[in-house]
C-alpha cells in the first residue's frame, strides 16, 4: 500500500513538470483575446465586428455568470503544422461552438460540452477537443462560443496532434492513476469496516466514494464510462455527488472527533452545513441552476474551513485522534482553497493550480486513512489496557476472595470438627452412664437391654470419631467404620463360647453422614441380633457382613448360621421387637428394600439402598 502511494505521488509531480512543460509551448502557438456577451444576442457575425479584449494569458475567467463568452483565437502557423488540435480543457462546459472557414470559403462549426453525447468528441478526449486543418484555413483566425452554467472558466491549449496524443497519455495515467489510488484506499477501509464493525469507517467509506466520483468527474474521466449519453446527468451529477461529499465528510467529522462532548458550537455549526448542503442538492434537483452552484462552492469552502477548525479544536483540547485528521485536512483545505482562487482568477492557470485540488485530495484520502488506523490502534490499545487492568483486578480480587474464604472454610472446618468432638465426647458420657447403670442392675434382661442401647449409642458417636478425625466432615468411609463397628460388637459378646467365622467385605467407599447414620443403627441392630440368636452349639458358625456399592445402589448382606425367622409368620414377634422395628423404620427412611432368605446353609438378611445422587466417592 505505502509503495502504491509513493508511484501515485511520484506519477503526479511528473505529470505536473510535464503539463507545466506543455503549456509552455502551447502558449506560442496562438495569441487569445476575448469578449463577454451579457445578454447572449450576438451571432458569430455580429460578434465579429466587436472589440475583443486581448489578453497574455491561456485562459479567460469570467466567474459562475450566465453570459456568453466568445475567444477569438489566432494561430501561429509556423509553430503548429498542417493539422492542429484545440483543447479546451474544462469538461463542464454546456456548449463549446468552434467555428472557422476553409480556403474553399466554407463555414464550419463543431459543436461539443455537456449537453451533447461523449460519442461526438472524436478524439474521446476527457475534454473537448477539436481538430483544426491549419494548412487549409481562410484565415489563421478561429472563434469559440462558450456557454456554461458552471464557472466560465476557459483554458485553451492548441498542439500538435503529436504532442496532443503523448499529452493525452500522460492525462490518462494521471485521471487513472487519482481515481485508483482513491478507489483502492475505498476497498482498503470498507475492509477495515468489515473487520471493526466501527461506523465511523462506514461514513467515512460513503465520502472517500462520493469524493471518487466528484474528483472523476470535475476531471472528466468518468463521464465516458458512466454517463457518456445522458448529458444532463453529466451535468448535474457532480453538483450532487460534491454535496454529498461534504455532508459525509463533515457527519464523519462529527463522529470521529466526538464534537458533540468537545465543542457545542464546532458540532452545531456543521450541522447548519450539511442542512444547507442537503438544501443545496434540493436546489440542483429544482434545476436553479446558477444558484445552486454559487451555493455550492460557498458552502464546501465554508465547510472544508469549519472541519479544519474543528480538528484543530480537538487537537488543542488533547485529542490524539486528531492528528492525523488535522494534518489531512490541510492539505484537503490548501488544495480547496488554492483551486478556488484560481476559479475566481486570483491565483493564475496552471496545471499546478489545476491539478492541486485532486493532489490534496488524494494526500487528504490516504492521511485520513492513516488517523482511521491510528484511531483504531489508540482504541485497541486502550481496549487491551483496559482489559488487563481488569483482568489484574479480577484476579486480585478472586485472590483475595479466595483466602477469605479459605480462611472462613478452614474456621467452619474447625469448628465443625470440634463440634463432632463435643457430640462423640457426649455420646461417650451417655455410655459411661450405661456402663454405671448396668453396674448398678442385677436383672439379665435389663443389663441386656441398656447393652443394646450402649451399642446403639455407640454406632452413632463412632460416626462423629470418624468424621473428627478425617479431613472430609461431610462422608464416612463406611469400610473403616463398619470394620471398627464389628469389631466393637463382636468384643460386645466376647464372653461366648461358641466357635465363629468372621467374613468381612466391605467396599472402600465413602456415604454422606445423612446415609451413614442410619445405616449404622441398622447393621448395629442386625448384628447384634447375630450375635445373639445367630449362633448355634456347634463348632462351625460362621457371621458374615458384606456391603458391596454398585452404580445406584448400595447392598448390605449380614448372614449368620442361625435358624432365622419369616417375617410374615412372626409378625407379632417383630412388632415386639425393637431392633427389628427400629431396622424397619431406618430401612424406610433410607427408601431401601429388604429381603431375607436362606442360602448356602446361612439365613441372610438383604438390604438394598439407593444412593444420593453424587454421593458415592471411592476413597483413594
Amino acid at each position: 500500500m505505502s509503495r502504491y502511494i509513493i508511484y501515485l505521488l511520484f506519477g503526479l509531480l511528473l505529470n505536473i513538470t510535464t503539463a507545466f512543460q506543455g503549456n509552455a509551448q502551447s502558449r506560442n502557438n496562438f495569441s487569445l483575446s476575448y469578449f463577454e456577451d451579457v445578454d447572449s444576442k450576438y451571432s458569430l457575425e455580429s460578434v465579429k465586428h466587436e472589440k475583443f479584449t486581448s489578453t497574455e494569458k491561456t485562459y479567460v475567467n469570467l466567474g459562475i455568470t450566465k453570459s456568453t463568452l466568445w475567444l477569438k483565437v489566432k494561430l501561429k502557423k509556423k509553430n503548429i503544422g498542417s493539422t492542429a488540435v484545440l483543447v479546451v480543457k474544462t469538461p463542464l462546459k454546456d456548449d463549446i461552438k468552434l467555428s472557422y472557414v476553409l480556403k474553399s470559403g466554407e463555414l464550419i462549426e463543431e459543436s461539443l460540452g455537456v449537453k451533447y453525447p461523449h460519442s461526438k468528441n472524436k478524439f474521446n478526449h476527457l475534454v473537448p477537443a477539436f481538430e483544426i486543418p491549419v494548412t487549409n484555413l481562410k484565415s489563421p483566425i478561429v472563434f469559440i462560443k462558450v456557454q456554461s452554467r458552471y464557472s466560465m472558466k476557459v483554458p485553451v491549449f492548441i498542439k500538435t496532434k503529436e504532442a496532443f496524443y503523448k499529452e493525452r497519455t500522460t492525462e490518462y495515467f494521471l485521471g487513472g492513476l487519482l481515481v485508483g489510488g482513491l478507489f483502492l484506499m475505498g476497498i482498503y477501509n470498507l475492509f477495515l469496516f468489515f473487520s471493526t464493525r466501527d461506523s465511523s469507517y462506514l461514513l467515512y467509506i460513503i465520502a472517500l466514494f462520493s469524493a471518487i466520483l466528484s474528483q472523476g468527474y470535475l476531471f472528466g474521466i468518468l463521464i465516458p464510462y458512466l454517463s457518456p449519453d445522458f448529458p444532463e446527468f453529466s451535468f448535474r451529477f457532480p453538483i450532487i455527488i460534491m454535496s454529498i461529499t461534504g455532508v459525509f465528510s463533515s457527519w464523519f467529522a462529527l463522529q470521529f472527533l466526538e464534537l458533540k462532548k468537545t465543542s457545542r458550537f464546532l458540532y452545531y455549526t456543521l450541522l447548519v452545513l450539511i442542512s444547507l448542503l442537503l438544501f443545496n442538492i434540493v436546489l440542483e434537483l429544482l434545476k436553479v441552476d446558477y444558484l445552486s452552484r454559487k451555493l455550492n462552492i460557498i458552502l464546501i469552502v465554508i465547510t472544508s474551513i469549519a472541519i479544519f477548525l474543528s480538528a484543530v479544536y480537538s487537537l488543542i483540547k488533547g485529542k490524539k485522534i486528531a492528528l492525523y485528521f488535522t494534518i489531512a485536512w490541510t492539505f484537503y483545505l490548501f488544495g480547496m482553497i488554492t483551486f478556488a482562487l484560481q476559479s475566481l482568477d486570483v491565483l493564475p492557470y496552471n496545471s499546478f493550480t489545476e491539478h492541486i485540488m485532486h493532489f490534496g485530495t488524494f494526500l487528504e484520502v490516504v492521511l485520513l486513512s492513516f488517523a482511521l488506523g491510528h484511531k483504531y490502534k489508540l482504541v485497541r490499545d486502550e481496549k487491551e489496557r483496559l482489559e488487563k487492568q481488569t483482568r489484574e483486578e479480577l484476579e486480585q480480587l478472586v485472590k483475595e476472595q479466595t483466602k477469605e474464604l479459605e480462611t472462613s472454610l478452614e474456621e467452619k472446618k474447625v469448628l465443625l470438627k470440634e463440634v463432632h468432638h463435643r457430640v462423640k465426647n457426649n455420646l461417650q458420657i451417655v455410655i459411661s452412664l450405661l456402663d454405671l447403670q448396668v453396674a448398678s442392675i442385677k436383672d439379665i434382661k435389663n443389663k441386656e437391654i441398656i447393652a443394646q442401647s450402649k451399642s446403639r449409642v455407640y454406632s452413632m458417636s463412632l460416626i462423629h470419631q470418624k468424621l473428627y478425625q478425617s479431613n472430609n466432615l461431610a462422608r464416612v468411609n463406611m469400610k473403616n467404620y463398619l470394620e471398627e463397628l464389628f469389631i466393637y460388637i463382636q468384643n460386645s459378646y466376647s464372653e461366648m463360647s461358641n466357635k465363629v467365622t468372621y467374613i468381612c467385605l466391605i467396599d472402600n467407599k465413602e456415604l454422606t453422614i445423612t446415609q451413614a447414620v442410619p445405616l449404622g443403627l441398622i447393621v448395629n441392630e442386625l448384628l447384634t441380633n447375630s450375635f445373639k440368636y445367630g449362633l448355634q452349639n456347634k463348632e462351625n458358625n460362621t457371621l458374615k457382613i458384606s456391603l458391596v456399592f454398585n452404580k445406584d445402589t448400595a447392598v448390605l448382606e449380614i448372614a449368620d448360621s442361625g435358624l432365622g425367622f419369616e417375617e410374615k409368620e412372626q409378625q407379632q414377634g417383630v412388632k415386639k421387637s425393637l431392633g427389628l422395628f427400629l431396622v424397619k423404620s431406618l430401612s424406610k427412611q433410607l427408601r431401601a428394600t429388604s429381603v431375607r432368605y436362606f442360602a448356602s446353609g446361612l439365613f441372610i438378611t438383604q438390604i438394598t439402598i439407593p444412593l444420593e445422587k453424587n454421593s458415592l466417592i471411592k476413597k483413594k
